[in-house]
C-alpha cells in the first residue's frame, strides 16, 4: 500500500527523525570518469584548478584530495565504489549499498541510482553481485520517485484509495478471526495496527507537505528531460541533481548514486571549447583541453553541491542538507591520458560534523577514502568481515585518512 505511494513512507521518515530528535545522516555517491590531468585539478590551498575551478564558492565545504586509485583503467569502474562485499570482485554490494543498508531502514527505498549518458556494458553499481542499472532518464525517474504521490489538489481521492485498501484489509481480519476462534485475539491486534496506520497515513497525507515535496520543482531551466544523448549532458545533469536533492528532502532514501558517463567517456561538452568527445581530450589533445572537459564533470558536481547548500533540510529544522549529507567523488582513474591510478581526484564535500571542512591535502588511496566516510559518518560499529555481524565491508583494511575526518 505504501509502496504506491513512497512519498508518504518519506514523509513518515522524515517525522520518525524529528520526533526522535536524532535528525538524519544522507550520502550521494558521484562518479566521474576518466580521472583527472596530473597537476591540473588539485587547487593550490583556496585557489581552484584548471579542472576544479566549477567549485569556485564551495571550497569551505569541499575535502579535495589526489590518491591513488586502485586497479586503475577502463572497464574497472566497479571498483571505484570499493572492492566488493566479502572480498570478491563479483558478489557482493558497492559501499554505496553497504551504507544503505544502515541508513535507508526505514525510507521507502534503500538507495536509488540515477545516470547520464551511461552504458550497460558499465555500471558502477552492484547489490548482490549484480550490476544495478542507472537511470538516464530523468522524465522517467521523477515519475517513479515521486508519481504515486497525493497531489496538492487531490488528496481527498489519495485518502479515499488508500482507506478502501483499509476496508478490504478489515473485511478479511473479521471473516479470518471468525473462523481463528481461540487465535481470534492475534487478529484484534493486526486490526489495531491497521487502525494506528491508517491514522498516520490520513495525519500525513493531510499535514502541510515540506516544501518541495509536493510535485518537487525541478528542471526550471527548462531543459529537455528524456536524458537522450541529443540532451547537452550537464543539462541532464543538473536534472538529475535536481531529482537527487527532492528524494533527499522527502526522506525517500538517504543514499542515492550518481553515474556521470561510464569508463569511455564518450559524451560530448556542450559549451566548451575543445569540440571533441572526453575520451579523445585525454588521447588526442593537450592536457589543458582535458582538464576542460575534466571541469565540465566538475561543474555537475559542484551544481549538485550548491543544491543541497541552498535547500532547507525538513527533517533538521534550521539546517540545510548539506549539513546532513556527505557527497563523495569517486572516479574509475588516475590521469585518464595514461591510464595510471597516479594522483587521482577525490572529493568529500559535507558540513557534517564528522568530516573537515575545506581541506586540499594528498596521500592514501581511493579505498581508503571510502573507509574515512564510513566513519566520519559514524558507522564505524558497522564495519567488520563477519557477514552475520557486519554490514560495512573493511575496504582498506581500516585504514583511514584522519585527516579527512572531524
Amino acid at each position: 500500500m505504501l509502496g504506491a505511494a513512497p512519498i508518504i513512507g518519506g514523509l513518515l521518515s522524515n517525522r520518525a527523525a524529528r520526533a526522535q530528535g536524532s535528525g538524519v545522516k544522507r550520502a550521494v555517491f558521484v562518479y566521474t570518469p576518466g580521472g583527472a590531468p596530473r597537476g591540473l585539478w588539485l587547487p593550490k590551498g583556496r585557489t581552484l584548478n584548471t579542472a576544479t575551478q566549477a567549485f569556485e564558492g564551495l571550497q569551505q565545504l569541499c575535502n579535495f584530495r589526489e590518491v591513488e586509485v586502485l586497479e586503475s583503467g577502463h572497464g574497472l569502474a566497479r571498483k571505484c565504489l570499493g572492492q566488493l562485499r566479502w572480498d570478491s570482485d563479483w558478489t557482493g554490494d558497492t559501499i554505496d549499498q553497504q551504507i544503505a543498508s544502515v541508513l535507508s531502514t526505514s525510507t521507502p527505498y534503500q538507495s536509488y541510482v540515477l545516470g547520464v549518458q551511461t552504458s550497460t556494458e558499465d555500471y558502477v553499481v552492484r547489490r548482490s553481485g549484480a550490476a544495478v542499472p542507472a537511470e538516464n532518464s530523468p522524465a522517467a525517474a521523477y515519475q517513479q520517485l515521486f508519481g504515486g504521490a497525493a497531489s496538492g489538489g487531490d488528496s481527498a481521492g489519495f485518502l479515499a484509495r488508500q482507506r478502501s485498501v483499509m476496508d478490504i484489509n478489515r473485511a478479511a481480519l473479521a471473516e479470518l478471526k471468525e473462523r481463528a476462534g481461540s487465535l481470534g485475539r492475534a487478529f484484534d491486534e493486526h486490526a489495531a495496527a491497521l487502525e494506528e496506520l491508517e491514522r498516520r497515513i490520513v495525519d500525513t497525507a493531510t499535514m502541510p507537505r515540506a516544501e518541495g515535496c509536493d510535485s518537487p520543482s525541478w528542471n526550471a531551466a527548462g531543459h529537455a528531460t528524456s536524458g537522450d544523448t541529443s540532451v547537452p549532458f550537464q543539462h541532464t545533469a543538473e536534472l538529475q541533481s535536481d531529482i537527487i536533492v527532492a528524494a533527499l528532502q522527502c526522506g525517500l532514501t538517504h543514499v542515492m548514486t550518481l553515474q556521470l558517463g561510464w569508463h569511455q567517456q564518450l559524451w560530448y561538452g556542450h559549451d566548451t571549447a575543445y569540440q571533441g568527445d572526453h575520451h579523445s581530450s585525454a588521447h588526442a589533445a593537450q592536457g589543458g583541453e582535458n582538464a576542460e572537459m575534466t571541469n565540465y564533470l566538475s561543474r555537475c558536481v559542484a551544481y549538485l553541491v550548491r543544491r543541497l547548500l541552498d535547500t532547507d533540510d525538513p527533517a533538521v529544522p534550521g539546517s540545510k542538507m548539506i549539513d546532513n549529507t556527505v557527497v563523495v567523488q569517486v572516479s574509475d582513474m588516475g590521469d585518464g591520458r595514461d591510464h595510471s591510478g597516479e594522483a587521482g581526484p577525490s572529493m568529500v564535500a559535507t558540513r557534517l560534523p564528522g568530516f573537515k571542512h575545506g581541506t586540499v591535502t594528498q596521500g592514501g588511496n581511493n579505498l581508503m577514502v571510502l573507509e574515512t566516510v564510513v566513519e566520519g559518518l559514524g558507522l564505524g560499529a558497522y564495519v567488520g568481515k563477519d557477514p552475520g555481524t557486519h554490514k560495512i565491508w573493511p575496504c582498506a583494511d581500516g585504514q583511514l585518512i584522519t585527516d579527512l575526518l572531524g
